[in-house]
């Protein structure tokens, strides 16, 4: 029969596993670049999604006024972030990794309470079997 260190060691192995499956969904994910003002404007989204760069490829396109910038670096965003959505593939809703892990993690904690305190009941009952009080 397993000990309740052993137990809590291979609680702790499958959350260590659960974290690792999280981080590797993280690296899975491409850095997406899109450009407008014919090139001369680029912008980077980073494998969580958020900006990462913001490049003006030719200096003189920041002289074009802010008008223009602002809707070039608008539409340009939202080229990045629609390639993002395509490069992700799935209409399907993906699974929030970090609740199922803390529901996991809850079950397992529950999990150890109990066997910590049937071990202790049969510690007890144990105890007055072998003629103990």
């Amino acid at each position: 029969m397993f000990g309740e260190d052993a137990i809590a060691q291979q609680l702790a192995d499958a959350r260590s596993a659960l974290d690792d499956v999280r981080r590797q969904q993280d690296h899975q994910i491409e850095p997406v670049t899109a450009a407008s003002a014919d090139g001369r404007i680029k912008i980077t989204l980073g494998a969580d999604g958020r900006v990462e760069r913001v490049e003006f490829v030719e200096v003189r396109v920041l002289k074009e006024g802010t008008e223009f910038l602002e809707e070039e670096l608008r539409s340009t965003v939202n080229a990045a972030l629609d390639a993002r959505a395509a490069s992700l593939g799935t209409a399907e809703a993906v699974p929030d990794l970090e609740a199922i892990g803390e529901a996991v993690a809850k079950i397992q904690d529950q999990g150890l309470r109990q066997m910590q305190e049937m071990s202790a009941q049969i510690s007890t009952v144990m105890k007055k079997l072998q003629g103990g009080s």
